[in-house]
C-alpha cells in the first residue's frame, strides 16, 4: 500500500470537510459609545453587519450568527421606536455597560475557530485588548468596529473597521451565509432570550415587557444601587436612600438597607471597613428620572 499516497488523500479530505464546515459569529454592539448616525435607517443596521462580515469571510461559510445590542440606557439611545426595529430585524437587547461578560460566555460556547465583531468606541477597544489577544491566541478572529475619528490617523485598520463605513456600505449583491440566532444565556439557564437585563438579572417574554423593565421603578432602584456599591455610599444610612421618591423605590431601599445590616451584624469584628459617609444628595441628581 501506498501510505504517501493515503497520507495526501486524507489530508485532501480533511482540508475539504474543514472549507465546508459551517464558523459561527458573534457581534457585540455597544450602542452607547457607537450609536447609529443620523439618518441611517435601523432596519438596515443587520444587513450591512453580515455583509461587512460576507467581505471578510475565509474559507469557511458562516453559521449562526448572533448580534447583541447593549446599552446602559437604551430607553434614550437608541430609544424606544429605534429599539423595536433592531428588535424585529433579530437583534437581541441588552442592558449593559460592558461587552467583556458576553464575550466570555459566547467563546464558552463557541470554540474557535469563529468570528467576533465588536462594534463600540475607541475607549472600550483599549480596555478589551488583552482580551482579544487571548481570544485570538485560542484560534479566534477578532474585528473591532469603531466610530471614525475626525482626522483619522493613517496608523489605523482598514476604513471597514469604521462604523459609519459599514452602515453606509450598500452593497447587496453579495449572498451573505450567515443565519441569525438569538444569543444563547448561559448566565441565566436554558432559554434564549432577546431581551434581557444584566442589572436586575431579568429576562422579558417580550419587547413590550422589556421597555416595561427599564422604565419601572426597580429597574431605576438597582441601577442606582449598583452605582452607589461602586461608590461607596453607606446604604445602610436611610439619608442615603433617597426614600419618599415611590412606594416601590422605599420597599426595595428599606429591604436592602435591612438586608445590609443584618449581613453586617453577622460578620460581627470579621465585617470590612464601613463605608464613608456620603450626602444623602449625592446620587439624587443622575436617577431622578429614573435613568
Amino acid at each position: 500500500m501506498n501510505f504517501d499516497f493515503v497520507g495526501k488523500m486524507n489530508k485532501n479530505k480533511n482540508m475539504a470537510r474543514e472549507q465546508h464546515e459551517e464558523e459561527n459569529a458573534l457581534v457585540i454592539w455597544n450602542i452607547s459609545n457607537c450609536p447609529i448616525p443620523d439618518g441611517h435607517d435601523p432596519l438596515q443596521v443587520v444587513p450591512r453587519i453580515q455583509t461587512a462580515l460576507e467581505k471578510l469571510r475565509r474559507d469557511r461559510p458562516y453559521g449562526p450568527l448572533s448580534i447583541t445590542a447593549i446599552s446602559d440606557n437604551l430607553t434614550e439611545i437608541p430609544g424606544e421606536d429605534a429599539m423595536r426595529k433592531l428588535s424585529s430585524t433579530g437583534i437581541s437587547l441588552k442592558h449593559a455597560n460592558r461587552v467583556h461578560t458576553d464575550l466570555y460566555q459566547w467563546s464558552r460556547r463557541n470554540p474557535p475557530p469563529a468570528t467576533i465583531m465588536v462594534i463600540t468606541g475607541h475607549e472600550e477597544l483599549e480596555h478589551l485588548a488583552s482580551t482579544f489577544s487571548g481570544l485570538e491566541v485560542k484560534g479566534y478572529r477578532i474585528l473591532p468596529t469603531y466610530p471614525q475619528p475626525n482626522p483619522a490617523p493613517p496608523s489605523l485598520p482598514p476604513k471597514l473597521c469604521f462604523w459609519e463605513t459599514l452602515l453606509s456600505d450598500a452593497d447587496n449583491k453579495l449572498e451573505t451565509t450567515s443565519r441569525l440566532v438569538f444569543s444563547y444565556r448561559l448566565d441565566r439557564g436554558t432559554g434564549e432570550s432577546p431581551w434581557s437585563c444584566s442589572v436586575c438579572h431579568f429576562d422579558a417574554p417580550s419587547f413590550e415587557d422589556f421597555t416595561k423593565h427599564l422604565k419601572s421603578e426597580t429597574h431605576a432602584y438597582f441601577v442606582w444601587d449598583r452605582v452607589a456599591s461602586k461608590n461607596k455610599v453607606d446604604r445602610t444610612n436611610p439619608d442615603n436612600l433617597q426614600l419618599g421618591r415611590s412606594e416601590e423605590w422605599d420597599l426595595l431601599a428599606k429591604a436592602g438597607m435591612m438586608r445590609r445590616a443584618e449581613v453586617l451584624k453577622l460578620r460581627g469584628a470579621f465585617a470590612p471597613p464601613r463605608s464613608r459617609p456620603v450626602d444623602a444628595n449625592s446620587f439624587k441628581e443622575p436617577f431622578k428620572s429614573g435613568e
